[in-house]
């Protein structure tokens, strides 16, 4: 699985550390990685032969675009890289699972279900890739990694925007013989009837063991895809029909991915319930392998959201994994990424309440064992290293998730309503909580931004009610940062288009647009950002009645707390949001239609109108200190060290009661959550329920670290941690 690292290899790349070789090609060598904060990851980097390449160094910038492209969901999670560094590098996470061919040489051709189901989810990812007008160009067998969630594809090395031919010489060939379509195969345009060829051959691969158009020589290759039928003779009967229409000759003939897919079959369920046992198995082993991969002594893997790890009881270092291995389980703990995987590799356990399968028991050694609490349900999503406080949009019978490659869940189950939106970034979308919206994304530096609504049954984007002609859709820097029933509120630019990050040539401004007509209501600058600066304008926001609230960020990262008139954009007040903590701890807010009670170590409420302070609750001792608050029907729940939850009458700050426990300076991260009959607050041995009346708390309920939110209609908790949310029922 790992080659050893030679001396002409990097010692290592940003904050990277080189582990060990996964393998090389024509333009590159991929690595096993971490980083300094224990993050591990697959680092790919460009041969030095070619570095100097002008054409070869676009082509590696498209991969790197084409990658942030297909997002999480579908493809490997991009965390970092440097086309520009002389070394060029691209930082993925490392995906749990072997490549396809790998899969079918260990556990032979797969069943039609799984083949279907394989189809099914590469029919999404293409989608993915083609909204945005951007096609693959090399989808093979090698290229689609196996892992327990669904497939991921990987390696744009040789992708491009339609239509787009400067990297690719007229009458040249690029991709892999035996997967190309026929128009490739001779040079001519490459569309995403081209990929759907791909794909077939792929599915025939998986189905099989061979492609449609055999083995050989390239050459002998190219003819067969330009000339001869496929071989489909191995294929099941109910999919050679399907294939062979693929695979025709004639790109006007082949189906689109949405066709495709439902020809193949609605999705079932969980893409493990499909695979072999074996290859089950090999997910597994990948994930113990990942943390024994050591050149020298690393830090620990760090704390994951949603699991405890203990020691490994296995004195060899092998991975506990319950036998008979469930399915379940293993996309429990497993997932499929390496960050999912920390707690295999550690011989974890589980403790997200009750599971039906049986979990290897905890050492001898281990704390005795919480209360267990049922868990409603666990999803994969992505909140990792988040630049905007992580929050769900919450509507009736739809919880949004995710940063990147947003999703629509039912809160009642979990279960996907739609997963591939065309709206990419969460950043992008904002709800009055009947209805979202989104500031659409395109990959035209020149196309204006416009503003919809979205189908929250499809997550696909309406009609524009707007379209700002002077503002640019493709910018970073994009917020949609609040929404009434009669306006939304954003942050957008002009000028020139960096690929990740601002550009101090841009122009930046706040505004507000009436939902109903379309038109502006008003606009107010924003400070510039120098060139290549990740920090978005907004950290978090909220809007309440009049006010507009807001936590903006310098651009040296200082946080701020911003109030205005929501009318008119006029800045009433605003206050630095000075404390040891995190930017994003700090841009947790509560805010009632009088108060905002800022998250900065003290517990006090500010009016919204001019900032001042209308009561400061002091503690039971001398300069306590407080997490960030939550507030409910007239009451402020907060976490004071030392003592545990307090609530106090938001109007005076009166003290109504509070809890009597020993809070550490780690439960002030995060802010209480209001339920039903019950305040929910973080310990240091779990997730303490508080009566809403009285105060008299439950024992520490063992559940999933993370940010807490409510879907009070679906009477659901929810819990959002960097790679998975998962959801308790709410009392």
């Amino acid at each position: 699985m790992f080659s050893p690292l030679t001396h002409d290899d990097p010692a290592g790349l940003g904050p990277y550390r080189l582990i060990a070789r996964l393998g090389s090609g024509g333009m590159g060598t991929v690595y096993l990685a971490r980083s300094d904060t224990g993050r591990t990851a697959a680092l790919k980097t460009m041969h030095a032969r070619i570095a100097t390449d002008p054409a070869i160094r676009a082509r590696f910038r498209l991969e790197v675009d084409a990658a942030r492209v297909i997002g999480p969901v579908h493809g490997a999670r991009v965390f970092d890289a440097d086309p520009l560094a002389e070394t060029p590098w691209l930082a993925t996470e490392y995906v749990l699972g072997p490549p396809l061919d790998d899969a079918v040489a260990l556990a032979g051709p797969l069943p039609e279900t799984a083949v279907r189901a394989l189809g099914v989810r590469l029919c999404a990812a293409l989608a993915q890739l083609h909204a945005s007008d951007v096609v693959h160009r090399d989808l093979k067998p090698s290229n689609i990694m196996i892992t327990a969630d669904g497939p991921k594809v990987i390696d744009f090395g040789i992708a491009r925007a339609i239509g787009d031919d400067r990297l690719t010489r007229t009458g040249a060939a690029a991709g892999t013989p035996a997967y190309m379509s026929p128009e490739q195969a001779t040079g001519q345009e490459h569309t995403a009837a081209g990929d759907v060829f791909a794909l077939a051959g792929v599915l025939t691969y998986a189905a099989t063991g061979r492609g449609p158009f055999g083995a050989g020589q390239h050459a002998d290759l190219l003819y067969r895809v330009r000339h001869a039928d496929p071989d489909l003779g191995a294929v099941p009967p109910r999919l050679v029909s399907i294939l062979a229409r693929c695979l025709g000759k004639n790109p006007a003939d082949r189906p689109a991915t949405t066709e495709l897919a439902t020809q193949l079959g609605r999705d079932q369920g969980d893409f493990a319930d499909y695979l072999p046992e074996p290859l089950l198995m090999e997910v597994a082993r990948r994930a113990g392998g990942v943390w024994r991969a050591k050149p020298h002594r690393l830090p620990s893997p760090p704390e994951q959201a949603l699991a405890e790890t203990v020691p490994n009881p296995d004195p060899n270092g092998t991975p506990r994994v319950a036998s008979p291995l469930s399915r379940r389980k293993l996309l429990t703990i497993g997932g499929s990424s390496a960050l999912g995987a920390a707690a295999v590799g550690a011989g974890a356990w589980v403790l997200l309440g009750n599971q039906d399968d049986t979990d290897p028991k905890p050492p001898a050694t281990a704390a005795p064992q919480q209360p267990k609490w049922d868990l409603s349900w666990q999803v994969s999503t992505s909140y990792f290293n988040p630049l905007i406080l992580p929050a769900p949009l919450v509507l009736d019978g739809l919880l949004v998730m995710g940063e990147y490659g947003v999703q629509g869940l039912d809160p009642l189950t979990g279960e996907t309503k739609w997963a591939d939106p065309e709206v990419y970034f969460r950043r992008r979308m904002a709800t009055d909580g009947r209805r979202m919206y989104a500031a659409d994304y395109t990959l035209e530096e020149t196309d204006p931004l416009t503003l919809s609504t979205v189908d929250p049954a499809t997550g696909k984007l309406d009609d524009p009610f707007c379209e700002i002609d002077d503002l640019r859709a493709i910018l970073y820097g994009t917020q949609l940062l609040g929404a009434t029933g009669d306006a939304v509120f954003l942050a957008a630019g002009r000028g020139p288009h960096e690929r990740v990050g601002f550009r101090k040539d841009q122009q930046w401004f706040l505004l507000a647009v009436e939902t109903g007509s379309g038109r502006k209501l008003w606009e107010t600058p924003l400070p510039a950002r120098p060139d290549k600066s990740e920090r978005l304008h907004c950290l978090s926001s909220q809007v309440t009645g009049e006010h507009l609230v807001l936590v903006q960020q310098s651009a040296d990262g200082v946080p701020s707390l911003v109030v205005r008139d929501a009318a008119t954009g006029r800045a009433l007040w605003n206050r630095p949001l000075e404390s040891e903590r995190p930017a994003l701890d700090r841009a947790q807010l509560a805010v009632d239609d009088k108060h905002v009670y800022p998250a900065a170590g003290e517990l006090l409420a500010l009016r919204l109108t001019d900032g001042g302070t209308a009561w400061r609750f002091e503690g039971r001792t001398p300069g306590a200190r407080f997490g960030p608050a939550a507030v409910k029907d007239g009451v402020v729940y907060a976490v004071e060290e030392g003592r545990g939850l307090v609530a106090l009458d938001a109007a005076s700050g009166t003290l109504r009661w509070a809890e009597s426990r020993a809070a550490t300076a780690e439960d002030l991260a995060n802010p209480p959550v209001v339920g039903i009959a019950s305040v929910y607050s973080r310990s240091s041995s779990g997730l303490v329920a508080a009566d809403i009346r009285t105060g008299v708390s439950s024992r520490p309920l063992k559940a999933a670290k993370g940010r807490y939110f409510t879907h009070t209609s679906a009477k659901r908790l929810i819990a959002i941690g960097e790679e998975y949310a998962a959801a308790y029922p709410l009392a």
